[in-house]
């Protein structure tokens, strides 16, 4: 395959891509993008997406991170999440290819179990003419106090106990966690840290496909909604190349085009909603690659059906 690391950083065998790219002789092909399943994931939607796609056949899969509810003080708990999760995917038999959320990857203990498991941080791959940067925007790590990851767990649990009631209690959670960080300036804003080491690998692999006809840079935290200098350098490294920009985080999807270049936030496929919204549904991103350019089309799950004659 042609799949990309820091093999001087990262010295494992373990990655976090499942599945391998199938062949292709031709530039013109199909992936699809999946949004968050978490926080407070909706029992079985994400399931029901991944079987959903499977009969749309793409050649692969994106996803943008937040795929468990994580904040485990315990590996345990985590690990029990991923095998859960993992298993799911490997059924469906689609190559898979995420980036870590904040759900993934929130404190000390989430990092060292994706590092157990996953061995990489971020990464790269080519396919036909199209490169994918798949980076990592989760260091620090922001834990949640003793009290909150207890708030957590029991609102997780309600969630699923009592369906109909779990917007509210989501509510509840979210007001106590904006009570206890009042004081913190640009809570709401993201702050997503791609550091040096990062950075250089970035501007290695862009360096070696001067070539490719599109650029897909995907993250959980939208870099572009950032008040730090990541955005900016990103996009001088990209140095005028075509690329779009993907990420999740906010569950709610959201089409931004700057200076020509799409920047696409996911919603959720999954994920319980976090506030109201007329475009916030369950839903995948179907993306068509033609001639070098993408097409892009948001499928309801919702509006999906599919007949078995």
């Amino acid at each position: 395959m042609n799949m990309f690391y820091d093999e001087l950083l990262f010295r494992t065998d373990k990655r976090p891509w499942i599945g391998e790219l199938p062949q292709t002789s031709t530039n013109d092909f199909n992936f699809a993008i999946m949004g968050d399943r978490s926080g407070f994931a909706i029992e079985g939607v994400f399931e029901e997406a991944l079987r959903q796609v499977k009969r749309l056949n793409p050649d692969f899969v994106v996803a943008v991170g937040d795929l468990i509810e994580g904040y485990w003080q315990q590996a345990d708990g985590a690990h029990r999440e991923w095998d859960e999760l993992e298993r799911h995917i490997q059924s469906s038999g689609l190559p898979f290819f995420p980036v870590a959320g904040n759900h993934d990857y929130g404190n000390e203990v989430m990092k060292k179990v994706w590092q157990e498991r996953k061995g990489i941080d971020y990464y790269a791959f080519r396919y036909g003419n199209v490169l994918f940067l798949a980076l990592h925007t989760e260091e620090p790590q922001h834990a949640l106090s003793p009290e909150l990851e207890l708030a957590f767990r029991e609102t997780e649990l309600r969630s699923k106990r009592e369906p109909e009631q779990a917007e509210e209690v989501i509510r509840e959670l979210l007001e106590s966690i904006a009570e206890q960080t009042k004081d913190i300036k640009n809570k709401h804003v993201p702050n997503p840290c791609i550091g040096e080491e990062q950075f250089a690998f970035i501007e290695k692999t862009l360096h070696d496909h001067p070539d490719v006809d599109m650029t897909f840079v995907i993250t959980h935290q939208p870099v572009w909604k950032t008040d730090s200098a990541v955005y900016e350098r990103l996009v001088q490294a990209l140095n005028a190349r075509p690329f779009t920009m993907l990420a999740g985080h906010f569950h709610k999807l959201e089409l931004t085009k700057v200076a020509g270049h799409a920047h696409i936030q996911m919603g959720r496929t999954g994920a319980n909603k976090h506030k109201a919204g007329l475009d916030d549904f369950h839903h995948i991103l179907w993306v068509a690659m033609k001639d070098g350019l993408p097409t892009f089309t948001a499928i309801k799950l919702e509006g999906m059906l599919a007949l078995d004659a």
